[in-house]
């Protein structure tokens, strides 16, 4: 990987990948990394609570929760950013002229180190906008000025602080070959953007904008769904006597360590290295992200299992479409009937606990902060 700088990744791991069975311990440990900052735990009823005694569970109160998440409106504003994005995703092609910084260069690459190819240092299709820094330091100032179809070596140093150590400080030899020129600045905002974002040579950019407007809807009744139920579930579990069964977050800090040791082994680094640099915590910081994990979940399967909560259809597609598939059907078939299933069930009980609470003025202040790691989709 010759990447020199990289987008800062929160600690959401994907639902369907977590296995869980049930969890000990009074009360919640708030973790900004896990469960968003919420207002007290309201009881329904006063004293009244719900009580349960299932495997280490004593299950509070979860009616008449405050709720202070709001569904926010799609602005004028988002439209035209949104469309300024696709602009700069889908930039049209050039030709007759060489690459200069701010265009997007269509790139092969594979680096060699003595001779011998290095891990991560291969790239076939890559779109690199050239003065983005995004690759080693003289990597783009080298594609700058070749024309489409050129081939070129690069004689480059990685830099002394680099991840990987194998890679710090060492000459290396990048043969690029330069296959097409992107320009944003050329590209306007039209019929042809509609075409090349939607690969149908009739699409309009009435159509995009359609298309576009439904999606920032879509995308802003899934960020409140996601605020309002990790701001009411912190509530619940805020509420509740939860035990940790220590087997059960011992598995799930395994998945954890896992999905980001293999992201860590993408960008040729050790995970403690990782870890610091792109989500600011350690191993511990991760074993109790993944004790908060495992109390979410189990508090959900028990409002599940005391409601006899069951997902109907309008339920599945709509959280189908949060996770970007077109129907329940298309997720089932991605992730498979058991894990769509029960992402389905958790999700419902996430409507449950908003169909249940009272919608309240936030505090002076005070701000809800949607959690970076949610069990439910």
């Amino acid at each position: 990987m010759i990447k020199k700088n990289f987008i800062k990744a929160g600690l959401a791991v994907a639902a369907a990948a977590m296995v869980m069975t049930g969890c000990k311990k009074g009360g919640t440990d708030q973790d900004t990394a896990t469960v968003a900052e919420s207002s007290t735990a309201a009881a329904e009823t006063g004293s009244q609570e719900k009580l349960t005694d299932n495997a280490g569970i004593q299950l509070g109160n979860y009616k008449g929760l405050k709720l202070t998440a709001r569904v926010e409106d799609v602005t004028d504003a988002q439209m035209e950013e949104e469309l300024k994005r696709l602009q700069t995703q889908y930039p049209v092609e050039v030709t007759g002229r060489p690459a200069k910084e701010g265009d997007v260069a269509n790139i092969d690459y594979v680096g060699t180190r003595d001779g011998e190819a290095f891990l991560g240092g291969t790239g076939e299709g890559y779109d690199l906008v050239l003065g983005s820094n995004t690759f080693i330091d003289g990597f783009e100032d080298g594609v700058v000025g070749m024309n489409t179809g050129d081939e070129k070596d690069l004689n480059l140093t990685f830099p002394e602080t680099y991840g990987n150590a194998e890679l710090a400080g060492q000459d290396v030899i990048f043969h690029v070959t330069l296959n097409a020129i992107k320009s944003v600045e050329e590209t306007q905002i039209d019929d042809d953007l509609a075409k090349r974002v939607t690969g149908d040579e009739s699409a309009t950019l009435e159509a995009l904008k359609s298309q576009v407007y439904e999606r920032l809807v879509n995308q802003a009744e899934s960020n409140y769904f996601n605020r309002a139920g990790s701001e009411l579930l912190l509530q619940v579990i805020e509420n509740s006597q939860v035990e940790c069964d220590p087997d059960a977050v011992e598995d799930m800090y395994n998945q954890l360590k896992g999905t980001y040791t293999g992201y860590a082994g993408q960008y040729g680094m050790e995970l403690e290295d990782f870890l610091g640099l792109f989500l600011g915590t350690d191993l511990d910081g991760l074993r109790e992200s993944a004790e908060n994990l495992v109390k979410q979940e189990m508090t959900l399967d028990e409002i599940i299992k005391v409601e006899n909560i069951v997902p109907t259809e309008e339920q599945k597609n709509k959280l189908a479409k949060m996770n970007y598939f077109s129907d329940a059907a298309e997720m089932i078939s991605t992730y498979g009937e058991e894990s769509a299933n029960r992402l389905f069930r958790m999700g419902a009980a996430y409507y449950y606990l908003i169909d249940n609470a009272v919608e309240t003025e936030p505090e002076a202040g005070a701000e809800t902060t949607a959690a970076a790691e949610t069990v439910a989709p």
